[in-house]
C-alpha cells in the first residue's frame, strides 16, 4: 500500500531563490537496476579503460606509451542550477551539478590537465555562491587550482586547472561544493559527483579489470523534524540566512513526498531519519552470478552522517575491500562492515557464495557505540540500500571474474611507509623535530548553544594555525573534546546531556597515514589500522596520531577540517600552511593566498551568522536531548 502524504509546509528561500519553472526533472527510478551517472572522460582515460578490460597485459613498450602520449588536456563544463528532484519518497526542488542527480562521473587519466568550467547559473543571494573542491586529489591549494577560498558567486564563472601529477594515485575521489557556510545546504542538497583516476593498464590485475566497475555515490534525505536539524530537508535546500535578515519574500513551493507502507522493499518510514539514496536511486537493483566479483565504488557523499556497510546477515555474501580513500591496499582485505566517514570512499569486491535476494545494508549498530557515538547521531540509519540479485553461476569457474588478485597497485613512490616494523623507512616518533609536531583537537563547547571549532577557537580564515616546510614528515596528533557537558557511558540509552559526537577529519592536498591510536580508538581495526592511508579519517573519543609529508605542488594555506558539513559550516576548521625553504626564505609563500578576497567574505559571513547560529544551536540542542 502507498500513502501519499503531503506536508502542509512552504520553503521560502529568501537570499536564495530557487525557481522551480526553469528547473530541469531527475528521472524517477527508485527500486530499478541501478543506473550509472552520465561519464565524462578524458581520450586518455577512454583509452585506458579499453586496454585494461582486456585480459593480456600491455607490453613494457606500451607503458612509456602511455606514460608519455596519452595524458592530455580535458575540458569539462559544470553549471551549478535548480532541478527538480523527483523520486518515490520525496520531491523538491534543490542546486545542482548540470541538473543532474548525482552529478557526472569525470574520468581522467595521471598526468591529464582537467580544466573545470564551473557556471554559477543560480539566483542572485550569499546562499548561492559556490564554489568546488575535488576531494582527496593531490593538488596545489592555490590560484585556479584546488583552491576553496573564493567563491564563485550567481552570474559568475571560474575556470579550474588542475594539472594531474604523472605519479598520482589511481582511485576513487569526489567533487563537491566547498563555499564556506554553504556546504551543508548544498551538499544536503545533493550537489556531488565521483570523479575517477583512472588505472594504468601495464599495473593493473586483470582479476580486478574483468570486473564490473560500478559507481555507487551515496546521500541522503531527511523530511522533517529530524535528530540533527541540519540533516531537515528545508535547511537542504535554502539557508536561514535570509529570513534571519527579514528578507521572507522569496519564491515558495510544498514539499510534495510519499512514504510506502507494508511492502518488503520501503525506504525508511520515520521522516525524521535520513533515507539513503544510491545514485540518485531508492534501492536500486544489482544482478550478479553466483562467485562473481564486481567492483563497487562507494562514496559517501552524505552531509552529515557515517555509513556502516554490510550484507544481509547469513547470505553468503562477502566484502573485499581494494582500496580506502583512493589508496589501494597491499592485497584485498575481507571486512564484515565498512565504515564510511562523510567524505570517505571504499573499492569494494562484492561477491555471493549463493543464489537468492539478498541487500547491503547501512548498519547503526549499537556494537559499535563506543567507536561511532551513540545509534541515529551522525551516523546512517540502518536500513537496506542495495537490492543484489544473485543468479546461478552459468560462466563457468573459468572467468577472471571469478577470482581476486592476490596483489594490488603498489602505491606511489612519494607516500613512503614510516610506520611498518619491517619497513627500512620506518621513522622513531622520537626522531621527528618538534616543530613538525602538531595537536589538532576537534573542540566542541557550549557559549551558549553548541559551538564547533578545532583547539577550542572557531575558524579564522586570516589565521594560518600551523606552519610545515616542503619535504619533512609531519606527526599530527587527533583529538576530541567536548567541554563544559557531563560525562556519560556512550555504550547506555538511559538518558544523559552527553552530546559526544564523531568528528571525521579531512586535510585537502595530500594523504596521510595512521601511525598510532589510543587503545580505545579502534581496537579490533573495524574502521582503521596502523599503516593505513587516508584522507578522511572518523575520530570519535580517543587520539590518533598520523603522519605525511608535504610536497612541493602544496605550498599554499591548506584546509584541515572536520567532514560533517554542519560542523565545517559552523567554524571546525583550521588553515594549515606550506613553504618551500628554498624559495620562500620563510614560513609563507608570497602568492600562497592569491584571491584570497574571499577569505575577508567568509569572515564577514561568519561573523553575521554568528547569532543565527546560537539560536539554530540551542534547537539542535533540544532535539538531542530529546533523542537520548
Amino acid at each position: 500500500m502507498r500513502m501519499h502524504l503531503a506536508i502542509p509546509q512552504c520553503l521560502y528561500v529568501g537570499v536564495a531563490v530557487l525557481v522551480a519553472a526553469a528547473s530541469k526533472v531527475a528521472a524517477v527510478n527508485d527500486y530499478l537496476s541501478l543506473r550509472q551517472p552520465t561519464l565524462l572522460q578524458s581520450d586518455c582515460a577512454t583509452r585506458w579503460s579499453e586496454l585494461s578490460s582486456s585480459t593480456t597485459s600491455a607490453s613494457s613498450s606500451d607503458t612509456s606509451a602511455l606514460d608519455s602520449s596519452d595524458a592530455g588536456e580535458f575540458h569539462v563544463n559544470l553549471s551549478a542550477q535548480v532541478a527538480r528532484f523527483e523520486s518515490d519518497y520525496v520531491n523538491f526542488n534543490t542546486r545542482t551539478y548540470n541538473g543532474q542527480v548525482p552529478a557526472p562521473t569525470i574520468k581522467v587519466c595521471p598526468g591529464d590537465r582537467l580544466v573545470i568550467t564551473l557556471t554559477n547559473g543560480l539566483e542572485a543571494g550569499s546562499d548561492n555562491n559556490t564554489n568546488l573542491h575535488l576531494h582527496g586529489m593531490h593538488l596545489p591549494p592555490v590560484g585556479n587550482a584546488d583552491n576553496v577560498m573564493p567563491n564563485v558567486e550567481p552570474g559568475d564563472q571560474r575556470v579550474y586547472t588542475y594539472d594531474i601529477g604523472s605519479e598520482h594515485p589511481a582511485g576513487t575521489f569526489w567533487y563537491h561544493p566547498h563555499s564556506h557556510g554553504n556546504v551543508n545546504s548544498q551538499l544536503n542538497g545533493m550537489m556531488a559527483g565521483t570523479l575517477i583516476v583512472a588505472d594504468r593498464p601495464t599495473a593493473f590485475p586483470v582479476e580486478v579489470a574483468a570486473m564490473d566497475d560500478l559507481v555507487l555515490l551515496l546521500q541522503a534525505i531527511c523530511v522533517e523534524n529530524c535528530h540533527n536539524i541540519f540533516d531537515n530537508l528545508d535547511d537542504a535546500v535554502r539557508n536561514d540566512v535570509g529570513l534571519a535578515n527579514g528578507d521572507d519574500d522569496g519564491e515558495a513551493w510544498d514539499v510534495d513526498f510519499e512514504v510506502v507502507e507494508d511492502e518488503a522493499d520501503a525506504p525508511l518510514n520515520d521522516t525524521s531519519l535520513p533515507t539513503v539514496y544510491v545514485n540518485g536511486q531508492i534501492l536500486p537493483k544489482i544482478e550478479i552470478a553466483v562467485s562473481e566479483y564486481k567492483r563497487l565504488r562507494f562514496v559517501n557523499a552524505i552531509a552529515n552522517n557515517v555509513a556502516e556497510l554490510v550484507t544481509t546477515n547469513g547470505s553468503g555474501c562477502n566484502l573485499h575491500v581494494l582500496a580506502m580513500d583512493g589508496i589501494y591496499f597491499d592485497a584485498p582485505k575481507v571486512r564484515d562492515v565498512v565504515v564510511l566517514p562523510p567524505g570517505g570512499r571504499a573499492d569494494v569486491a562484492i561477491m555471493c557464495s549463493e543464489d537468492g535476494t539478498f541487500y547491503i545494508e547501512t548498519d547503526s549498530a549499537p556494537c559499535r557505540n563506543k567507536l561511532l557515538g551513540k545509534v541515529n547521531q551522525h551516523r546512517v540509519p540502518s536500513q537496506r540500500i542495495v537490492k543484489l540479485k544473485v543468479l546461478s553461476d552459468e560462466g563457468g569457474s573459468g572467468s577472471v571474474a571469478m577470482r581476486l588478485p592476490s596483489t594490488l597497485p603498489a602505491r606511489p613512490s612519494y607516500l613512503v611507509d614510516t610506520v611498518g616494523s619491517a619497513s627500512a623507512s620506518a621513522v622513531a616518533d622520537s626522531t621527528i623535530p618538534e616543530r613538525n609536531k602538531y595537536g589538532f583537537e576537534f573542540s566542541v563547547w557550549m557559549d551558549p548553544g553548541t559551538k564547533y571549532g578545532v583547539n577550542h577557537e572557531k575558524l579564522n580564515v586570516s589565521h594560518v594555525n600551523h606552519t610545515m616546510p616542503v619535504g619533512e614528515l609531519q606527526r599530527w596528533e587527533l583529538s576530541v573534546n567536548t567541554y563544559d557537558t557531563a560525562a556519560c557511558d556512550v555504550g547506555e540509552t538511559s538518558d544523559s546531556d552527553c552530546r559526544t559526537m564523531n568528528h571525521p577529519f579531512h586535510i585537502h592536498s595530500t594523504h596521510f597515514q595512521v601511525s598510532d591510536m589510543d587503545v580505545d580508538a579502534d581496537p579490533d581495526g573495524v574502521m582503521f589500522e596502523l599503516g593505513e592511508w587516508r584522507d578522511t579519517l572518523p575520530l570519535f573519543r580517543a587520539s590518533v596520531q598520523i603522519r605525511f609529508t608535504p610536497r612541493d605542488y602544496m605550498v599554499g594555506n591548506i584546509f584541515a577540517h572536520c567532514h560533517i558539513a554542519s560542523h565545517v559550516d559552523g567554524g571546525m576548521a583550521q588553515l594549515v600552511g606550506v613553504y618551500d625553504t628554498v624559495t620562500s626564505g620563510s614560513d609563507e609563500s608570497e602568492d600562497e593566498n592569491e584571491e584570497d578576497e574571499s577569505g575577508s567574505e567568509i569572515a564577514e559571513e561568519a561573523d553575521a551568522e554568528e547569532d543565527e547560529d546560537e539560536a539554530e544551536d540551542e534547537d539542535e540542542d533540544e532535539d538531542e536531548d530529546e533523542e537520548e
